[in-house]
Formats: C-alpha cells, sequence, structure tokens
C-alpha cells in the first residue's frame, strides 16, 4: 500500500501547477516590464524588471495561448506579460505579428481645446493654443482597428510597464506629448504602436518626427495666428489644402472649439515627412461652419 501511494504521490508531483501548462524556450525582452510573483496579486517582491535585450528561460504559460509566462528571472520564477518580448524557440513560440492595416492616423490635440475640461489632470495644468502629439495610429478606413497587437488589454495608463526609450527621444516625446506626465506614452504603445511592425524605439521615432513636421507646418501655423478667436471650417481645411494636405485631413471639435487634427498617411512612412504621400479621408468632417480655437 505504501508503495502505491508513494507511486501516486509522485505522479502527482510531476504534473504541472493548477493554472499553468508547460513551455519552453526563451523570452526576449523588448520592454522593461515588471516581474511579477503572483498575477492575481501583481505582487513584485525585490520590485524585479525585465532588462530590454536580455533573454530569459520560459517555464510555463498561465494558460495554452495565454498571456503570461512564467520565466526565470535572476534566480526566481516570476510572471510576466507576453507582450514584453518575443518567446524564441520552443513548440509554440510565437511573435507578436502586426495586423495588416490601410493608412496611418496622426492625431494631434488642440492641447487647451483638449484639456477645457480635463483642467486637473497633470498634463493640463499648462495646456496652451497648440498641437500636441495624441497618437499615431494603425487604422482602416472604417473600424475595427488593429488594437493590442502584443495580447495586452486595456487598463490604467500607468499600470502598463515603463517602455525603455533612448534619452533623447524621451526628451522629445515628452516634449511633444504632455501626456506622458499621465503615462499616455505606454497605452499608445500597447494599443496602437503593437500593431505596427515597429520596434518601440523605431514607433516612437516616427510620431514624433511626423508630429514635429505637423507642428512646424504652415497649417500650424495659421491655426495658431487664430488662436484666442474664431475660424471657419472653410479657412481652416483651406489652411491644410495650401499646405498640400487638405484631402487628408479630419478636424474634431467638442462644444463649439477645436480639440484635434487627425492627418492621414499611407502606411509606408518614408523617414522623411515631406516624402510621405497622403491617405484621403473618406469620412465627416467633425467641426461646425465655425469654431472656436482657445488660446
Amino acid at each position: 500500500m505504501r508503495a502505491l501511494l508513494g507511486s501516486l504521490l509522485f505522479l502527482v508531483l510531476l504534473q504541472p501547477a493548477w493554472g499553468q501548462v508547460p513551455a519552453e524556450g526563451q523570452l526576449l525582452a523588448s520592454q522593461a516590464c515588471e516581474a511579477f510573483q503572483s498575477i492575481r496579486k501583481q505582487s513584485n517582491p525585490g520590485a524585479l524588471s525585465l532588462v530590454p535585450g536580455q533573454a530569459y528561460p520560459v517555464l510555463a504559460q498561465n494558460k495554452p495561448g495565454g498571456d503570461w509566462f512564467l520565466v526565470q528571472v535572476d534566480g526566481q520564477r516570476r510572471w510576466v506579460a507576453t507582450g514584453c518580448g518575443e518567446h524564441q524557440g520552443g513548440e509554440n513560440a510565437t511573435a507578436a505579428a502586426p495586423q495588416p492595416f490601410a493608412h496611418y492616423t496622426l492625431a494631434m490635440s488642440w492641447h487647451s481645446g483638449f484639456c477645457a475640461e480635463r483642467g486637473n489632470r497633470p498634463d493640463c495644468r499648462q495646456a496652451r493654443g497648440e498641437l500636441v502629439l495624441h497618437g499615431l495610429w494603425p487604422s482602416h478606413p472604417r473600424a475595427p482597428h488593429p488594437e493590442y497587437c502584443d495580447g495586452s488589454r486595456r487598463q490604467g495608463f500607468c499600470r502598463y510597464s515603463a517602455l525603455a526609450l533612448e534619452p533623447e527621444l524621451r526628451q522629445q516625446l515628452d516634449t511633444l506629448m504632455p501626456g506622458t506626465q499621465v503615462c499616455l506614452e505606454r497605452y499608445q504603445w500597447h494599443k496602437h504602436g503593437s500593431c505596427s511592425g515597429l520596434s518601440t524605439e523605431a514607433y516612437f521615432q516616427q510620431s514624433v518626427t511626423y508630429s514635429q513636421w505637423l507642428k512646424a507646418s504652415s497649417a500650424a501655423a495659421e491655426l495658431r495666428r487664430q488662436a484666442g478667436g474664431q475660424i471657419s471650417l472653410a479657412a481652416a481645411l483651406e489652411a491644410f489644402e495650401r499646405w498640400g494636405w487638405g484631402e487628408a485631413v479630419s478636424l474634431h471639435c467638442r462644444g463649439g472649439y477645436l480639440e484635434e487634427v487627425r492627418l492621414y498617411l499611407q502606411p509606408d512612412l518614408p523617414s522623411d515627412p515631406s516624402l510621405a504621400r497622403p491617405a484621403p479621408f473618406q469620412g465627416q468632417q467633425r467641426c461646425p461652419a465655425r469654431f472656436d480655437l482657445l488660446p
């Protein structure tokens, strides 16, 4: 009887722990994600994080096709989100693949307009009448658009792990995107950037380059010149027409004032924005015949 019980116990110990399945290979980290001791509690004794560019042995997954890997980090078994890197080797290893999309949407908020009803947010305390980066979105002419291609899901912006960006790029992004004060860039990466097929660094470099280009345009200069007053929809669109992008822009208002400008670009973005090709906008303008440009 003792021999039988011993054999049964041995077989039980060979089974994977409840709530996980075996996995193998390695995770090549692309982000400095937190490494949790418990998925449910999100506990992280020792504040362990992945180091981008470093590979970690994969021990298990929370379920078949799940969104968490159990990896070896500094000699400890920790859970990390599958979107934190590329799973290499192993029978089921896959890399997050971008979904096909028709064009990019470059969304830039009119900062004072965006903040008109959000004045208590940290990124709105010094809002002025100028364009600031909201995001660069892989898009289709009509929804649904590709989202969360790294297997992540919507959550509080600052609950996503911090992104590892070169210091110069980080400084440029913080200047162009005040929303980094509330971790907007983390959310933009997981929801949109992960579907671009670009690395985190390359995606935000494109975002910075193209938002600087739009901000320096004659069309944006005309909006700034009119800040504090009213402009007609026709005059605003004419400013973009003179710049060469009248067919590929949409204006979005709230309560009679400008909140956002969206520019539509063909998906093969060149490093020089002056060589970019417009993607014709097929929807309706979202501003009235006359609207305010808040200072």
